[in-house]
């Protein structure tokens, strides 16, 4: 009987259930309109247009007075400005012109319109390729900051629109201007230069990521890294925002521009002159040579300003490719010693070398490669200081001549002892302005202690 009495229950209550689902769906079905169009019926529409037939968009507000005209899906600016127009830019203005939309309606016919800033209001213009023009009237934020107050030219409907309207209602010139300064990848930029209170700091060519030279003030080889580093922060340099069309150059320190960088890519180059900080080391205002309109650049990115030319100057005094060599002879301490290279591209594990004349091929404990070790002693030396005033003399006490392929021609590295330290680094007869420990030498990846133990395994597999 229990059982039979909860079964009873059960069939009552998804009775209940089944019959509150109908009444619930009659009465959905009933209704005089759904949530979809409640909403649509509520929604307060200050300006709507077909977006596609805006022929132009007209501001008149505190940053000036400008138009935007449309042709054939390309944009103009009158008046001119110095930048091109930027077209994503001005068809987003035209997106947020087709469709206005107010939080509501806060006086239907207002007589005073000075309480709601719109007796001396600012305006935007849109213009339709039928020849209409609709214009909205932009007023004062409301008591709380949480909108601003509107209304269309030549009525008294006063509405209230979100607060973020007006950053797109009141825009300035500058805002549709084409931002980059030079639109290019790090990897394109072959030539970077840095102007230093009308002094040329240094100027460099870039042929490759691998290969840049310092071309003045004085010829050097550069520090790829150190390029790389500056051609990544270059080609970040964008403009902030237009300020002033016609300036007075001394206001932003561009009377006499505290310093100026130079890059191209090899067919377009881009000069910017940088005035005074509006905050340090972030914001500047700066202006191209031939242009007159002055802008802001964040100059965050060009950390390499205060950089020391030294730091600037490949280190190594001669790093050849194993690959590129026949044969070296190196004098130190009073003997010379001869190495012998033979290379085969792509497979190095044929590589064969000879010292002195003997098979040079046997590995270490680790079966690292002692003559790879050796030669990387030779080609690894670094200089210590950068000094290009001395004109150095005297015997070398270590010399190191590459033969060169394809025709064999040497290239020699000389090393003219400075005092007890040091050691003045030459090549072909020529200062190199590096100066390099002595004692490098002698390091345990230096070129004593790795030819002692290349020269002890040769001798060892000789016997």
């Amino acid at each position: 009987m229990k059982l039979f009495r909860n079964a009873i229950i059960l069939v009552v209550v998804l009775g209940l259930l089944v019959g509150a689902y109908f009444f619930l769906s009659n009465r959905k079905t009933g209704d005089t309109g759904t949530a979809e169009e409640t909403t649509a019926a509520e929604t307060i529409k200050v300006m709507s247009v077909d977006q596609e037939k805006i022929s132009f968009i007209e501001f008149n507000n505190e940053n000036g007075t400008f138009k935007l005209n449309k042709k054939d899906k390309a944009w103009t600016i009158e008046p001119e400005m110095e930048f091109p127009v930027d077209n994503s830019l001005a068809d987003s203005s035209a997106t947020d012109f087709a469709e206005i939309i107010a939080d509501k309606v806060v006086e239907e016919n207002a007589t005073d319109l000075s309480k709601y800033g719109l007796d001396k209001p600012a305006s935007a213009k849109v213009g339709l390729t039928d020849g209409t023009t609709k214009e909205v009237e932009i007023g004062s934020s409301n008591p709380t900051n949480e909108g601003i107050y509107v209304k269309l030219k030549g009525e008294n409907k006063v509405y209230l629109i979100g607060s973020y309207y007006e950053n797109k209602l009141k825009l300035n010139k500058g805002h549709f201007a084409v931002k980059d300064i030079l639109n290019v990848e790090a990897a394109a930029v072959k030539a970077i230069s840095y102007e230093k209170n009308d002094e040329l700091q240094f100027a460099i060519s870039i042929n490759s990521e691998t290969d840049a030279k310092i071309t003045a003030p004085i010829k050097e080889e550069a520090d790829t890294a150190e390029v790389s580093k500056m051609t990544a922060a270059v080609v970040q340099l964008a403009i902030s925002d237009v300020i002033d069309d016609n300036p007075d150059l001394a206001k932003y320190g561009l009377d006499k521009p505290a310093f100026a960088i130079e890059y191209g890519d090899g067919k377009t180059t881009k000069k910017i002159l940088f005035g005074k900080e509006l905050e340090k080391d972030k914001i500047a205002y700066a202006k191209f040579p031939e242009g007159k309109s002055v802008f802001t650049v964040d100059i965050s990115p060009l950390t390499f300003l205060d950089t020391k030319f030294s730091n600037l100057v490949n280190s190594f005094v001669y790093l050849p490719n194993i690959n590129d060599v026949n044969k070296i002879e190196l004098t130190i301490d009073g003997k010379t010693v001869v190495s012998d290279i033979t290379t085969v591209k792509d497979d190095s594990d044929k590589d064969t070398f000879k010292v002195d004349g003997k098979d040079a091929n046997m590995k270490d404990k680790d079966d690292k490669s002692l003559f790879r070790t050796f030669y990387q002693a030779l080609i690894g030396i670094t200089m210590n200081k950068y000094e290009p005033a001395p004109k150095p003399s005297g015997t070398p006490e270590v010399t190191i001549k590459y033969y060169m392929k394809p025709d064999n021609k040497p290239v020699t590295i000389e090393y003219i002892s400075k005092d007890e330290n040091y050691y003045y680094a030459m090549k072909d007869g020529v200062y190199t302005n590096r100066v390099v420990l002595k004692s490098k030498l002698n390091e345990a990846d230096g070129i004593r202690p790795t030819y002692k133990a290349l020269k002890e395994a040769v001798d060892k597999a000789g016997k």
